[in-house]
């Protein structure tokens, strides 16, 4: 009878062992599964071991509709944490929700090297805006863009932002390919490349740069000795300067509070982000304008529209003469239009000079 018992409580020991190790054997079999099936095969094996936490994962989906234009995939942890999204939004209310979302976050957005058409928002979301003329017609079907999302949560050291604009690079491309949208496809990152969020230099030394306006018109007596933000990448769908005044009891090496905001934005980007601000009506992207919130010069670049605006800083533009907060007087509302116009006319010179565009057309006095 002992004899027996032992036997059993044996049998029920290897039991246990067996499914042990028959589930850590699944679950390395399951992670491998999904990883070579998530989007369609195509995330790079290495790219994705780099931005992939160290955790189990969980499932994958992908969907495609060739007549509507869109694509979704998307990989998970088992605790249903994205490890890399991959959306389009073509021409439609879809885009401009995605859009209009990520207008409603103030910028500073990280430029692309190389001129890749796009930039990284602060949550490691890769745009990129591949031409793609697919069911356009006439003269601006050429220049029609589709946005691509993907999405890298975890991706936040160099190496893993590198590994991450590595994928979106190459999702996007495989995602035009399945659209048919035609042209050559985006240039695969430099080793090590990342998005640039930009350098940040004493106001007395950007004359000369990209963002040189802001050496050479009247800044706020605030920002005279602050530091420039400069993030604008040659050929790249967005560029942005913003000044701001020197930290408060600091030495003045961290940037203080945002005090004028330059932009410039390739294609109709800039309606669709709603970086317009109050300026309505169709076609107001392609008009310039002139508010006490934003001044707004166009011009044409490689037979693409381009805008620039400049704006105050969000804090800054409710601050009265005397330093207070509230709304601005009559007076003070024309200074500030006055002062946006004289900001984005120097800044569109330069960048139109730069970029040998042509067309400028600057906004004046309302």
């Amino acid at each position: 009878m002992r004899r027996h018992r032992g036997l059993l409580w044996g049998a029920v020991c290897a039991l246990v062992v067996l499914a042990v190790v028959g589930a850590s054997v699944r679950a390395p079999l399951k992670d491998w599964w999904l990883a070579r099936e998530a989007c369609g095969g195509k995330l790079p094996g290495g790219d994705l071991k780099t931005v992939r936490p160290d955790t189990r994962l969980g499932k994958q989906e992908e969907s495609f509709d060739e007549e509507l234009g869109e694509y979704h995939c998307v990989l998970t942890t088992d605790k249903d944490r994205v490890v890399v999204a991959v959306d389009t939004y073509p021409d439609g209310p879809d885009r401009d929700k995605e859009m209009s979302f990520i207008g409603s976050a103030r910028p500073p957005y990280a430029v692309l090297p190389g001129g890749l058409p796009g930039f990284e928002t602060d949550n490691s979301v890769v745009y990129l805006m591949p031409e793609c003329p697919r069911g356009g017609q006439g003269a601006t079907a050429e220049h029609r863009r589709l946005l691509v999302g993907t999405w890298a949560f975890f991706a936040e050291s160099r190496e893993e932002k590198a590994a991450m604009l590595r994928i979106a690079v190459r999702m996007t491309n495989e995602v035009t390919g399945k659209l048919g949208c035609g042209g050559a496809p985006l240039p695969a990152p430099e080793d090590g490349a990342v998005p640039d969020t930009g350098a940040h230099v004493p106001r007395a030394e950007v004359k000369g740069t990209a963002c040189g306006a802001l050496a050479t018109t009247h800044v706020p007596a605030e920002g005279r000795d602050g530091r420039v933000r400069i993030a604008v990448a040659d050929g790249g769908v967005v560029g942005r300067c913003t000044l701001y005044a020197p930290q408060q009891g600091g030495d003045g090496t961290r940037p203080g509070e945002p005090l004028v905001e330059l932009t410039s934005w390739l294609g109709d980007w800039g309606a669709d982000l709603r970086v317009t601000g109050s300026l309505k009506g169709e076609g107001v992207f392609r008009q310039p304008s002139s508010t006490d919130s934003l001044a707004w010069a166009v011009a044409e670049c490689d037979g693409e529209n381009i805008g620039f605006g400049a704006q105050l800083g969000e804090d800054y533009s409710l601050r009265k003469a005397d330093g207070k907060s509230g709304p601005p007087t009559e007076k003070q509302r024309g200074e500030r239009s006055a002062l946006l116009r004289e900001y984005v006319g120097a800044f569109a010179k330069d960048q139109v000079r730069r970029g040998k565009c042509t067309g400028l057309r600057l906004p004046t006095a309302p």
